[in-house]
């Protein structure tokens, strides 16, 4: 009688755990799915910061030969050294002031998470 009711509970264990591994594979296999959603959508985020900083730099780039032109086209005048600095600063600050402006308010975007 004792060999029977232990073979009895070896069979309920062994069946128990079957249902629970089950279940622990499906909650594992819907975290994966769920994370592999996520890492999709940071992937896409870093692409496009990516493009927005390189939009930047030539945005800067472009500013930063303006500038130089104007310099030029001021030294050419024959404006004095102290106007020609102040003019450059005027155009520094407001250059950093747009920058700035780009950093503090970028486009928004919304993502959805599952």
């Amino acid at each position: 009688m004792m060999v029977r009711q232990l073979e009895e509970e070896l069979r309920m264990r062994m069946r128990g755990p079957n249902v629970e591994i089950q279940q622990q594979m499906e909650v594992l296999y819907n975290e994966n799915e769920h994370l592999t959603r996520e890492i999709a959508i940071l992937r896409d985020t870093i692409k496009e910061l990516e493009l927005r900083i390189e939009t930047q730099k030539q945005t800067l780039q472009a500013r930063d030969e303006s500038i130089k032109k104007l310099l030029e086209m001021l030294q050419n005048k024959g404006m004095g050294k102290e106007e020609e600095r102040i003019m450059f600063q005027q155009m520094q600050s407001m250059a950093q002031k747009q920058v700035l402006k780009q950093f503090l308010y970028p486009c928004r975007h919304t993502y959805i998470h599952n």
